[in-house]
């Protein structure tokens, strides 16, 4: 099809295209003389092609770039190639675009080729011909005939080989490329892209190694030079340019971003110097594209850290660049503004984690400029939006440019000290006087909810800043900020809020019984909890008293009744829940009455279970509250651990939801508190996990594993942490084996983090054993190795299947190194196992692979690939190299997967 003349250029596409196919998933098939010849073909038709539409020359040296990296007997294409395409211009092109993939393809996974041939076909074809291919573009440039079109393909190909790694400074620094790159910036379209690119390839190469030797050293500080002089005009001309397109200011910001992070240490050393440089970044935040505002994020972190780690605070480099950092204060604060019109969800979205961006360059500022001068900043512009309304009558409030300092001065406060006495004071001050905007009060209430640790140094505020909050709680749009402020200011100046408990309790009865979120009020049940932490003593009691009988009598009421309103049974649970989780008392009085609020509250858990556990809402509620209970009173509940076993597993049974296996993880993870003594506690364990399955097993048989993910997440989860706490109770039960053969079927779960979870509780089944193999003739080894190597005898195989096809076609990619190594656990197991437990195996692990292998398509996993890992894993077994097997899984997963996305993408292959 492509020699034939009178085919139309989409016929001959589609032949390119799939004969490059045919080379990247079956060339080997081919041989190496029917390789040769099939480039010696293409190579015909690609001379055919010269001149014609750039997509099919592009094709045709794609496939012949495919052809270079897997047929190791064409031993110089660089140089077979360079000797066909130099003699014009329209060979020279096709010379060029075949230069430019060969890079790319070498970091195409879809071409599959051993690591270690990878390795030395990289080294040869493009390691050993950097120097050579510099020289061919130089040729090229100095061509007279060849401009324009020719010039831009060097440019292209520069940047191809400059992104691969292969070109050095060395090479590049007395060449007319990096000029030609300059110019080319002037360029519109896929040319400046395309300089772009090169001038940041180049930059990044100009970073400074401790490791370079002195020629190095020296060949990147004369580049260096050559660069900042260029890039210090380039940042002229766009200073002076009245209008510049946003996609040209956003490579332009590439350039200059990749400039300054690879010079960092220079500029810290040598400010002056780059005194464009940084400019010209200031000059990058002020642009309208957020884009190109936040590529420059990155860049002032980084200033900033080495600035502080690298000079003193009276270095005149210190500050050179705090004038900077202090100017950038009111360039970041312009950008957080939000905008008059109104935006999409996701536009929303995207500002609101711009704005965060903005915020950690605020706080960078205030490292390198001090909080003081950045803190003034930010208080002028407030301050000087507030009088703008004052002065000006019926002047609607343009409310964004105060919200947007208010959120500056939030912004500021992780670097900003409690002890701070200049700036603050007056922004505290101010904020009686903003003007009655919701937006505003929002943000306000953030900032107070931001510098609480002030405040406790500065205590004269703390009645200011509870009314302020009070009255936040009147509008909805507020009342999330002032919740979450609310609670910093409890838990930051409980000491100060103490004294008032019986005021801030009957606030919070006021609150709650209005309209505010569930999510708001457990925020606050959380406050109030650091406020009665800090009553003093004779008091204490009374306090704990007073919020937790109310609504302890309120939850049992409503659990009496019919039908049960699920959602304020929910509200309480977590109310009561959040207290007793952040409530802290350390005397005999409270500490008894503690005691007996949990002892009553129990009870209530146990009912809201047994009336109302199916209900999403009381089941989840219910589960957090029993956690709070077995974690953080695990002794008074002690009495009691049986009924909380007993009710757990009825809630599942009864309703098979994963939060109750969620719960009972966390009780085996504190079991040794809940029970009296360590035997207990095993039993304890034992009895809870051991019913569960028994459940849980029941479940699964009805239920495929993908159709109840978050269940089967949870199962093995809890399987897991039961384990590795109780290995020889859990492994010795009765329902284990039927537990063993469940989670052999349970691999094929088709969700991630299900998925994940499986691999995890095999990781804590084989692990173990494997270690504890080697240990098996001392008299005192307790661990069940012998009840593990039965199982793997008898479910070997299914296991070997389930994870050998795993790796190679349904496990998540992210998950191939667990799944790996459960793998080489698994052939420990299987093969030293036996012998050592007295354990009669059918077949040998080595032998299980190959069966295993056997229903792979040769298509996907090659006779000669399969031949080869049976015979690596063989020597591994034999050599007893788990760590290798592991290696070896790994590898052929990495290949299969590569060639099976291969054919999904083409299954006409």
């Amino acid at each position: 099809m492509l020699g034939t003349p009178t085919l139309g250029l989409e016929a001959k596409l589609f032949a390119a295209q799939t004969l490059r196919n045919k080379i990247i998933l079956g060339v080997s098939e081919l041989g190496e003389q029917g390789a040769l010849s099939l480039r010696d073909s293409m190579v015909g038709h690609l001379r055919g092609a010269r001149g014609g539409a750039q997509a099919l020359i592009t094709q045709l040296c794609l496939g012949l770039a495919d052809l270079a990296v897997q047929v190791g007997a064409w031993t110089d294409p660089f140089g077979d190639m360079a000797g066909m395409f130099l003699s014009d211009a329209q060979s020279v092109s096709c010379l060029l675009e075949f230069l430019a993939v060969l890079p790319e393809e070498f970091l195409n996974e879809r071409v599959v080729v051993d690591g270690a041939y990878y390795s030395q076909r990289s080294e040869a074809l493009l390691g050993q011909r950097a120097g050579d291919v510099i020289k061919l573009l130089v040729q090229c440039l100095q061509q007279p005939d060849l401009h324009g079109d020719a010039h831009t393909r060097v440019l292209v190909c520069f940047t191809s080989w400059l992104r691969h790694g292969d070109i050095t400074l060395l090479m590049v620094q007395d060449t007319p490329l990096v000029a030609l790159a300059f110019a080319a910036l002037a360029e519109d379209g896929d040319v400046f892209d395309t300089a772009v690119d090169a001038l940041c390839g180049v930059l990044y190469e100009t970073r400074e190694d401790r490791d370079d030797d002195a020629q190095t050293a020296r060949a990147k500080d004369t580049m260096v030079e050559q660069l900042e002089q260029r890039l210090a005009a380039t940042a002229a001309l766009m200073r002076k340019a009245s209008e510049i397109d946003e996609e040209r200011m956003q490579g332009l910001c590439r350039v200059f971003t990749e400039a300054g992070e690879a010079w960092m240490d220079r500029i810290v050393q040598n400010v002056g110097q780059f005194e464009a440089v940084v400019s010209a970044l200031v000059d990058c935040m002020r642009l309208g594209s957020l884009d190109a505002v936040g590529m420059t994020f990155a860049f002032w972190g980084l200033l900033a850290d080495r600035t502080i780690e690298g000079t003193a605070s009276c270095d005149p480099t210190r500050r050179t660049l705090a004038r900077v950092f202090e100017a950038l204060v009111d360039v970041a604060i312009a950008h957080l503004k939000y905008p008059e019109d109104s935006l999409t969800a996701k536009e929303r979205d995207e500002f609101r984690e711009f704005r965060h961006g903005v915020g950690d360059v605020l706080k960078d500022c205030v490292r390198v400029a001090g909080q003081e001068a950045t803190l003034g900043r930010a208080y002028a512009l407030v301050a000087a939006s507030i009088g703008e309304k004052d002065a000006v009558q019926n002047v609607e409030l343009r409310w964004q440019d105060a919200e947007a300092a208010l959120f500056a001065v939030r912004a500021m406060g992780a670097e900003v000290s409690p002890s701070e006495n200049t700036v603050l004071p007056k922004i505290m001050d101010m904020l009686s006087q903003l003007p009655a905007h919701p937006k505003l009060r929002y943000a306000a209430t953030l900032v107070i909810g931001r510098y609480t640790e002030w405040t406790h140094e500065h205590p004269q505020y703390v009645s200011f800043q509870l009314a302020f909050i009070a009255d936040g709680f009147k509008e909805r749009t507020v009342a999330a900020a002032s919740a979450q402020a609310l609670k910093y200011l409890c838990q930051d100046c409980a000491v100060f809020l103490a004294v008032h408990w019986r005021d801030v309790l009957g606030f919070f009865g006021d609150i709650a019984s209005g309209t505010l979120d569930a999510a708001d009020v457990v925020e606050i049940s959380v406050a109030l909890a650091h406020v009665i932490s800090a009553v003093p003593a004779p008091d204490t009691a009374s306090a704990i008293e007073a919020f937790c009988m109310p609504v302890g009598r309120e939850l049992g009421a409503l659990l009496q009744q019919t039908p049960i309103d699920t959602r304020a049974v929910a509200l309480l649970l977590d109310r009561l829940g959040a207290f007793l989780r952040y409530v802290h008392v350390d005397t005999d009085a409270a500490s008894q009455l503690m005691a007996r609020i949990v002892g009553d509250a129990w009870p209530l858990a146990q009912a809201a279970l047994e009336r109302a556990g199916g209900d999403s809402h009381v089941s989840e509620s219910a589960a957090k509250f029993v956690r709070v209970l077995v974690e953080f009173y695990a002794s008074v509940l002690r009495p009691m651990a049986p009924q909380i076993i007993d009710s757990v597993v009825l809630a599942f049974q009864q309703t098979g939801l994963d939060v109750y296996l969620w719960l009972a993880r966390r009780i085996v993870s504190v079991g040794h508190t809940l029970a009296a003594d360590e035997t207990a506690s095993l039993q304890l364990t034992s009895s809870l996990v051991t019913r569960l399955c028994d459940s849980a097993l029941v479940l699964f048989g009805n239920t495929p594993f993908s159709d109840v993910p978050e269940t089967t997440e949870e199962f093995f989860r809890l399987l897991e942490r039961a384990i590795e706490a109780a290995p020889a109770f859990v492994i010795s039960s009765p329902s284990f084996a039927r537990v063993f053969g469940a989670s052999v079927a349970a691999l094929d779960v088709n969700h991630f983090h299900a998925q994940s979870s499986v691999l995890r509780a095999w990781a804590q089944i084989l692990g173990p054993t494997r270690r504890h193999i080697r240990t098996m003739r001392d008299t005192t080894h307790t661990y069940p190795v012998a009840t593990i190597v039965e199982l793997c005898a008898e479910h070997g195989f299914a296991l070997c299947a389930k994870l050998l096809l795993g790796l190679l076609r349904t496990f998540d990619r992210e998950l191939v190194s667990e799944a790996a190594d459960v793998f080489a656990s698994l052939a420990a197991v299987a093969s030293d196992g036996p012998q050592a437990a007295a354990v009669r195996v059918d077949a040998p692990f080595v032998d299980w692979v190959q069966a295993v292998l056997a229903q792979v398509p040769d298509t996907t996993f090659m006779p000669s690939e399969k031949l080869a890992f049976v015979q690596a894993l063989t020597d591994a077994v034999r050599a007893h190299q788990w760590p290798k097997v592991k290696v070896l899984a790994t590898d052929v997963a990495a290949v299969v997967w590569r060639r099976t996305n291969a054919q999904s993408q083409h299954p006409s292959m």
